[in-house]
């Protein structure tokens, strides 16, 4: 957690879209990966931005070269089977949850054999329906990288929300989000990474109400799950966790 709040510091002090992006790589790369891609998969029109697969990424240069030459954007099954998905997932499950048609499986075996190995992706939702997502992957075949979903998933949406903050002329930190009490002790325990059972335990509510609390929270917030509000709650300030 200390890590991710230095993260989360580093983040919102930052003045450009390139100058956070530096940060998230090297944030990322300690914990193995070293290859990271952000996609707006629709249009972003509240910060005046249009869709693209590639908006900041340091892949191999040859390879997104020959990717958009081809025109791999538009059947890459990272981003098709992403789009349908709420949670992070590995590059190498896609294959057998879905039936690749045989260039998208192509696709993926020349993005390893360009360098692109041990890949996850990360779907972000924004409001109104925006789509987004951030892929992640290592230059080394050897799998030495350290995946806690729950944590990735967190760097992923703050990185997303920072950076359309530094596009938005209203800043999320003006806008009024006002929490109640238990609200946000529901949540500071939430970020202290306890389940619904521990929160009700700990404040002495049922397991219903905490679930009541979250989904006043989601539609105060403008989240779709506990990791994104957690995110937005600390970056804002709205809680500082134990």
């Amino acid at each position: 957690m200390l890590q991710f709040e230095k993260y989360i510091k580093q983040a919102n002090e930052v003045k450009s879209p390139q100058g956070l992006f530096n940060i998230f790589l090297d944030t990322i790369s300690q914990y193995g990966f070293n290859e990271v891609r952000f996609a707006l998969i629709t249009d972003h029109k509240d910060i005046g931005l249009n869709a693209g697969v590639s908006i900041m990424q340091n892949y191999p240069q040859d390879w997104m070269k020959y990717y958009f030459e081809q025109e791999l954007d538009r059947i890459d099954p990272v981003i098709t089977y992403g789009v349908y998905q709420t949670g992070c997932f590995a590059w190498k499950e896609i294959s057998k949850k879905v039936k690749l048609l045989p260039k998208q499986k192509k696709c993926l075996d020349l993005g390893a054999e360009a360098g692109l190995h041990n890949g996850i992706g990360i779907p972000l939702r924004g409001s109104n329906n925006q789509i987004a997502g951030i892929s992640i992957a290592t230059s080394e075949k050897k799998d030495a990288c350290y995946v806690n979903e729950d944590l990735i998933t967190a760097y992923c949406n703050h990185f997303y929300m920072a950076y359309k903050r530094l596009h938005d002329r209203q800043p999320i930190n003006s806008r009024n989000i006002v929490l109640t009490k238990k609200e946000k002790e529901v949540l500071t325990w939430a970020a202290a990474g306890k389940s619904d059972d521990d929160i009700g335990f700990i404040l002495g509510i049922s397991k219903h109400t905490v679930n009541m609390h979250f989904r006043r929270i989601y539609t105060k917030m403008d989240a779709n799950n506990r990791v994104l509000a957690v995110v937005k709650a600390l970056s804002t300030g709205l809680i500082h966790p134990y």
